[in-house]
């Protein structure tokens, strides 16, 4: 207890000193997770040259100074706990997800800033007291929303920036879809999110995306969201969910592989970029599909096989993305048939775990969400959120689409942002998108080719756990995901079990991602680069299971292969 004290005094230590020569606290806090990251790479190094020498460090001491590197990682992942939202609750999360999921039934996917619009022009002037500085503010939400350069997205339509004057001259549009009551709701809800944020940030929230999970995810969303009304003790509750999501996945990891994999995993987490604590920190129910993916793995290797079909199947239909590491799982399982014309008995119990949980699930989703929610799932996130371009999308497909070069014709943000238009990026999206258009027949060639290695290593690894693991690389090909989403990378550190030499590279990613994000301002080359080094890294990862994997792993995946 005292090192894990010690470390976390070292690690806010180091934040705060190193802020005062910072230019900015995020320079200081980027500063050091990549050295935190290095210095596990010097233990890792230093740990190796001791062994070739018969010098092995003690294991107490491994695990002592494992235990401190993972603890300041944490430390530095939440901005050495000096927390950019004010009372520890994400206001832009809380606005999209607890009112998305709450009035999903009246709102749907396509009119959460519509109806917010409606609501704040009725509101009119209230008289509030700031969470912050404690003094009575006036505020006059209808002139706000009535002000001529007030926009919002236009979700479910073109997705581009619109006047929120215009959806004023229809009200009724959005208010025949609530009763009185939930309309009443409704208001109070969006009055406590309008005067717990600043003017700008508040405006900010309506030109993003909208509310896009699964109707799956809605459930335990509205249920939660339903318990109360929005207040700041509320949000600051369900803001615990997500910190007990996360310390289940690492004590998951812990019980399945060990400490030294979990202390991996942590490190790696807390000193990679694309997710940093800036996105999600704070949120509603951001990393459950996170817990339950890296569950799958673990529970494959303790065995428990209906539980990690399950688990997994509950990953997918919270996100959908998370389910395509299943394509590790059914290469090994199609290739056992392949070879001994009948299906293994632990793959036949992870079918009959993942059957019984979708059919489970997706009953109650239907029952809570309405049974037209999946075809409006669809038509919402599937068929135009996930077509729409985002600066920090990432993904194979933003691989093809970006051009690096100079010049308007590069379609690069630094050169086709045009602040005159309605929607600045608009120029970029239409660039992007017709570009990836142009290149797609080589991005399917890319997926096809991964695919055809993909089946040639999983055909010697066997192991349904590794397989998954390996199978995040799918995830990269065929989805294209805002950034915060790339902790499922997380899935490389189990993989270390049974190959030690790849955790010195994962760390190696973990500080090259700090370096890719510090070198570019502009987040379309920053998450083009950071897309490339994480699918790289995955390649890199195939290329160790090419090999063939020892004989002590290979006689005990023959012999549980044979117990099934």
């Amino acid at each position: 207890m005292a090192w894990c004290l010690t470390s976390i005094i070292v690690a806010v230590a180091f934040c705060s000193l190193l802020y005062r020569g910072a230019s900015d606290y995020s320079l200081a806090i980027d500063i050091t997770k990549g050295t935190i990251a290095v210095s596990a790479v010097l233990c890792l190094l230093y740990e190796a040259r001791r062994a070739r020498q018969r010098r092995p460090i003690a294991e107490r001491w491994k695990k002592r100074v494992a235990a401190g590197l993972s603890i300041m990682a944490i430390v530095v992942y939440f901005d050495g706990f000096r927390f950019a939202y004010p009372s520890f609750y994400h206001r832009w999360e809380y606005y999209h997800y607890y009112l998305g999921a709450k009035y999903f039934p009246e709102m749907g996917y396509d009119n959460l800033y519509k109806c917010t619009v409606i609501a704040e022009d009725e509101i009119g002037a209230v008289t509030y007291t700031d969470d912050v500085t404690g003094q009575l503010v006036t505020l006059d939400m209808s002139a706000e929303v009535r002000h001529p350069d007030r926009k919002i997205r236009n979700i479910g339509v073109d997705n581009l920036l619109i006047h929120a004057s215009g959806v004023l001259a229809s009200p009724e549009e959005c208010k025949a879809h609530f009763s009185s009551t939930r309309w009443s709701a409704f208001k109070a809800d969006v009055q406590f999110f309008r005067t717990a944020s600043e003017k700008g940030y508040w405006e900010a929230m309506q030109r993003d995306h909208g509310y896009n999970p699964p109707p799956v995810w809605t459930v335990m969303g509205r249920i939660l969201a339903e318990l109360h009304p929005a207040t700041k003790g509320y949000m600051q509750l369900l803001t615990c969910f997500d910190g007990a999501y996360l310390i289940g996945v690492f004590a998951a990891l812990y019980w399945a592989f060990g400490w030294r994999v979990c202390a991996l995993a942590a490190i790696f987490w807390g000193c990679q970029s694309p997710a940093p604590f800036f996105w999600t920190g704070g949120a509603f129910l951001r990393h459950d599909w996170l817990f339950f993916v890296v569950l799958s793995a673990c529970l494959l290797r303790k065995r428990y096989h209906r539980l990690a079909g399950a688990s997994m199947v509950y990953a997918g239909l919270l996100r959908i993305f998370p389910g395509l590491v299943v394509i590790g799982w059914l290469v090994v399982a199609g290739t056992y048939v392949f070879r001994h014309k009948r299906m293994a008995r632990s793959h036949a119990q992870v079918l009959m775990g993942g059957v019984l949980a979708a059919a489970a699930l997706l009953t109650v989703s239907v029952g809570v969400s309405g049974s037209d929610s999946y075809r409006q799932f669809y038509e919402h996130t599937l068929r135009v959120h996930d077509q729409t371009p985002v600066t920090n999308h990432m993904g194979l497909r933003v691989l093809v689409a970006h051009k690096f070069g100079t010049g308007v014709e590069s379609g690069r943000m630094k050169y086709t942002m045009d602040t005159s238009l309605l929607d600045p990026f608009e120029t970029w999206k239409e660039m992007r998108s017709e570009r990836y258009a142009k290149y797609r027949l080589f991005g399917y060639a890319v997926i096809a080719a991964s695919f055809g290695f993909f089946v040639y290593v999983c055909r010697r690894v066997r192991s349904l756990w590794v397989a998954g693991c390996l199978g995040q690389i799918f995830i990269i090909l065929l989805s294209q995901l805002t950034c915060y989403y790339y902790t499922f990378m997380l899935l490389s550190a189990p993989l270390t079990r049974r190959k030690r030499q790849l955790e010195i590279p994962l760390l190696c990613l973990a500080a090259l991602s700090q370096g890719i994000w510090r070198w570019t301002a502009w987040n379309d080359d920053r998450y083009t680069l950071l897309t490339a080094a994480m699918l790289g890294f995955c390649y890199f990862l195939l290329y160790a299971f090419a090999t063939k994997v020892r004989r002590a792993e290979s006689g005990h995946a023959s012999r549980v292969l044979a117990a099934s």
